[in-house]
């Protein structure tokens, strides 16, 4: 069996300092990361344009970018459910712009929800503007949008997880090819910027929806195991008790989530292979391969600060 844990690996500017913690109230986990083999794998967002998490979902169910394209582009396909590899997909969410001292960012879709009457609302306003451009759009849930666009449209695809921990001026789309679609955003943002739905998001002290993040790009595609309509990216084999308030920063939320994450793997077989993912990597422990000599010797326990606080 093989669990993957996401949101299990602190930022590197933490983790030296939750190490305790872990060690106190998860100490089956430790128990299993000391005599498991761990094996490192470098997943920077800026390269798979995708954060870790989703790029390990992406490889269990057997996505391969084409040439010239990161991983991250088949994340719009798949939420979309397209296995027609003769369509090309795009996928617009429902964003929160914020401009600060470090310039523009987007807020990672765990930091707020859509209703369906606000999602809706925002829609309905902006459905005009499509009229006479060669530019189409559906609703496929409260967050996301399916963009159809001109068959030349290519830009560095980021998804919107990824997108959370970026510069927006950095991956801001600038080909020619979209300049239509940058025009139609403008468009919508400035009829978004005092609608009723973001004026009483800012009285609720919520944060308003003033953009869309645009990600895809590439073709339809199957995987090779089936997905939750709700969210693709679940499985059986994942455990998700930690992750939510991983994306948050609320590492008393984190630590709190432990004990129960220490009482789930008494349930799973010692020799449960795990993987556990954070902001730039994810870490992959296996059982040992035993040899007939390595059962004259006892298993010394490996030392887990190696792995735990790597630098970002």
């Amino acid at each position: 069996m093989h669990l993957l844990i996401p949101g299990a690996l602190p930022p590197s500017n933490i983790a030296k300092d939750l190490i305790p913690q872990v060690e106190q109230h998860c100490p089956l986990l430790v128990e299993r990361l000391k005599m498991l083999v761990a094996t490192v794998q470098e997943l920077s967002p800026e390269h798979t344009g995708c954060t870790p998490f989703e790029a390990v979902r992406l490889q269990e169910l057997g996505y391969t970018p084409p040439a010239g394209a990161n991983l991250g582009t088949g994340l719009a396909a798949l939420h979309a459910g397209v296995k027609n590899t003769s369509e090309t997909v795009w996928l617009a969410e429902l964003s929160a712009i914020s401009v600060g001292r470090e310039g523009a960012t987007i807020a990672h879709p765990a930091s707020f929800e859509v209703t369906t009457d606000e999602a809706d609302a925002l829609f309905d306003a902006v459905s005009g503007l499509w009229a006479d451009r060669a530019i189409s759009a559906l609703p496929l849930s409260n967050r996301q949008w399916r963009i159809w666009l001109d068959p030349s449209a290519s830009t560095r695809s980021l998804t919107p997880a990824a997108m959370a921990e970026m510069r927006l001026t950095d991956w801001w789309p600038q080909e020619d090819s979209l300049r239509e679609w940058r025009r139609l955003l403008n468009e919508i943002q400035m009829v978004w910027h005092d609608h009723p739905v973001n004026q009483a998001r800012v009285e609720r002290g919520e944060l308003p929806i003033n953009s869309l993040w645009l990600f895809g790009g590439a073709q339809g595609w199957s995987p090779h195991q089936p997905v939750a309509p709700t969210n693709a990216l679940l499985s059986a084999d994942t455990y998700e008790g930690l992750h939510t308030a991983y994306l948050q920063g609320d590492w008393a939320a984190w630590i709190a989530a432990l004990p129960a994450l220490s009482e789930y793997l008494s349930t799973l077989d010692p020799s449960t292979s795990l993987t556990l993912t954070g902001q730039q990597r994810c870490v992959v422990f296996t059982p040992v391969r035993k040899r007939w000599w390595h059962f004259l010797l006892v298993r010394r326990p490996q030392s887990w600060n190696t792995w735990w606080n790597l630098p970002s």
